[in-house]
């Protein structure tokens, strides 16, 4: 394997008939542009399966995840047989355990359980991708951004993130539409509480400077307020 490893490849099922097959590929979008942007790419399976080159050299010289629905593990198999061991392994129902009795097949009809279940997937995706990163050379977690791949899946490529005007100045959160939608999905509290509440989910995911936090927080409010405007109108 390459020295000069800059990302870790992702592959999720492709399955369509058990609802952790669909929590997967979400979960590993998540993961893509929201959790880990900057240091993971993603692999199309079927398109691995098929024979791409681009897709089969990346997983020989790059570590790689997959993410299987079930026990059948295609996505490790099919990643094992053409372009060599997978640096992780992971089932999505080894990580949920019973948790998932409410989920569904199509992302037509998500719910909850769906929302927590993919959360949670993403978040082991992660952890993991962090795990494998420091597992490597000093050069690969300090180079982690630079390399697209010619693995790089376009149909998975990060979200543009959004702009926030914080004083003079203007700065961009990547994946912050997700975040949003994130908020919105779990959002119970109050009003009053919301701007401390998404200052605290959006903190997790970029680095806030204490003395900017109230700035921060007011203009988030209004973006996230302007953001649901949006959504109930379509």
């Amino acid at each position: 394997m390459s020295t000069n490893t800059a990302k870790v490849g992702i592959i999720s099922c492709s399955g369509e008939a058990l609802p952790e097959g669909t929590i997967s590929r979400l979960a590993a979008r998540r993961v893509l542009e929201l959790l880990r942007p900057d240091r993971t790419v993603t692999l199309c399976l079927p398109l691995f399966l098929a024979g791409n080159e681009g897709e089969r050299n990346f997983a020989r010289t790059h570590p790689t995840i997959t993410i299987d629905g079930c026990g059948k593990q295609c996505a490790k198999w099919g990643t094992e047989k053409h372009s060599g061991p997978v640096s992780v392994s992971l089932v999505v129902p080894e990580i949920l355990k019973s948790t998932n009795g409410g989920c569904h097949c199509s992302t037509r009809a998500l719910s909850e359980d769906d929302t927590e279940a993919v959360w949670a997937v993403a978040e082991r995706i992660a952890a993991e991708v962090d795990s494998v990163l420091a597992s490597t050379a000093p050069a690969v977690a300090e180079n982690a951004g630079s390399d697209t791949g010619p693995g790089h899946c376009a149909c998975s490529s990060p979200l543009p993130g959004g702009k926030l005007t914080i004083g003079s100045k203007t700065v961009e959160i990547p994946g912050l539409p997700l975040i949003f939608a994130q908020f919105a999905e779990k959002a119970t509290i109050t009003n009053s509480d919301q701007g401390a509440a998404l200052l605290d989910l959006v903190k997790i995911y970029h680095p806030i400077p204490a003395k900017e936090q109230e700035a921060y927080k007011d203009a988030l409010l209004a973006e996230y307020q302007k953001f649901v405007g949006m959504q109930a109108a379509k």
